[in-house]
């Protein structure tokens, strides 16, 4: 064999190494990029399916349960004492009122405490209790021993107050500001605080057009003003300017309790207009979800109701009492967050707040449920699938040029000069 053919031979032989080194290293490669969106898709899972889950008979009550947060960390002294609200920020940050920290804090969509917000050092928060927080992320606190609603920017300082009496809710849209107080709530121009409300509506007492605690209000995306009226037990609706739309009695009223053979008991009300099964004992905060739906929360029954904006009737009712996940012992407040379809309910004996579904909260719900399913995931594996792509492109154009220069290099090729 001649010198020139044994050359041949010799980096033909070379060649062929040389690929099986390359295939073996591109494989490896893959198989590591593989592995790596593996494990990502894994944490996402545990992400979005949290240790624990509800009980069988929190799934009978129509709940969804995602998860609850107990507290800053899992030692015994940054535990919750008693949530007092719990409101979805516009990037899906979870922010916290309990009864002993002394101010926002905020927990990521998964519950992880990343830190708080209380205010100018020379003038914190006191007692924040209800609040509400804008698109903007300004936050509107109510402060009821101080007969103020404090208004702090997305940063934590100090960005106005305005005073009203004993404000315990608060709810904000694009131009108004809502306060329920003891004796009625109250309407602001939201750009124009300082001028005092545009609109008082109400007296403490028992009749139509009077309030006893006003511990739930919301604004609707057509401007209308749904209002719980909690020791009254009734739920009503205004139009932006304050005019009554209709009122539903959903309970006997809590204020309305006589002693009767040394018992304290509440008097019935022959005027509420919700049969014996579906009465309300003690309606706090309300929120609306994204079908438009009043959601109220029951302190006392421990439930979710759900009411038609139009007239007030009653939909349904979801949960039950108990401390399983799922369960609710002396809920306080609730709130919705529409991007994720579900519910912060501050638990409040239950020292947490939980975050929870429940059915026909969201319009197009099953288009919904497939778009958080998807969305998540294709977030988190964004990274590992590109450098995946990256892989399978690189190894396919390196094939095609090794198939390329070995056909080029077959004795007899007429390409080669």
């Amino acid at each position: 064999m001649s010198d020139t053919a044994n050359a041949v031979v010799q980096d033909e032989q070379v060649a062929v190494v040389r690929s099986r080194k390359g295939r073996r290293i591109m494989a490896l490669v893959l198989v590591i990029l593989a592995l790596l969106l593996a494990f990502s898709t894994f944490l996402l899972f545990r992400l979005l399916v949290p240790p624990g889950g509800p009980s069988e008979d929190a799934r009978d009550a129509g709940i969804t349960w995602v998860r609850s947060i107990y507290g800053l960390s899992n030692l015994p002294e940054d535990q919750f004492r008693r949530t007092q609200a719990a409101v979805p920020g516009p990037d899906g940050t979870i922010w916290i009122t309990d009864s002993v920290q002394r101010a926002l804090l905020s927990f990521t969509p998964d519950g992880r405490y990343t830190g708080f917000v209380r205010g100018q050092e020379e003038a914190p928060l006191v007692v924040p209790s209800r609040f509400a927080v804008d698109s903007d992320g300004t936050f509107y606190v109510c402060e009821t021993a101080a007969d103020t609603v404090r208004v702090l920017d997305s940063e934590g300082n100090e960005a106005g107050s305005f005073l009203i009496p004993s404000p315990v809710s608060v709810a904000v849209s694009e131009d108004r500001i809502v306060v329920g107080a003891v004796a009625g709530f109250a309407i602001f121009d939201k750009e124009n605080t300082e001028d005092g409300p545009l609109h008082v509506i109400g007296a403490r007492g028992h009749e139509d057009y009077q309030f006893d605690y006003v511990h739930g209000v919301a604004i609707a995306d057509n401007g209308n003003i749904y209002v719980a009226d909690s020791f009254n037990n009734r739920l009503s609706a205004y139009d932006s300017e304050g005019n009554r739309l209709w009122i539903r009695r959903t309970g006997n009223p809590s204020n309305n309790a006589q002693m009767v053979d040394g018992m304290l008991t509440v008097i019935e009300d022959p005027d509420v207009d919700l049969s014996d099964t579906e009465r309300l004992q003690l309606p706090l905060g309300l929120t609306i979800d994204g079908a438009g739906r009043i959601v109220v929360v029951d302190m006392f029954e421990s439930t979710l109701a759900v009411f038609d904006p139009e007239d007030g009737s009653l939909i349904g009712r979801y949960g039950d009492v108990g401390a399983e996940d799922g369960q609710f012992f002396y809920p306080v407040s609730v709130s919705y967050d529409a991007e994720r379809d579900w519910f912060a309910v501050a638990d409040n004996l239950n020292n947490r707040v939980q975050i929870v579904r429940i059915p026909g909260s969201s319009e197009g719900a099953a288009m919904e449920a497939i778009r958080r399913g998807l969305a998540g995931p294709l977030r988190a594996c964004i990274f590992p699938l590109i450098l995946l792509l990256i892989a399978v492109v690189v190894w396919v154009t390196a094939r095609r040029y090794r198939r390329q220069r070995e056909r080029l290099s077959q004795p007899g090729n007429p390409e080669i000069s």
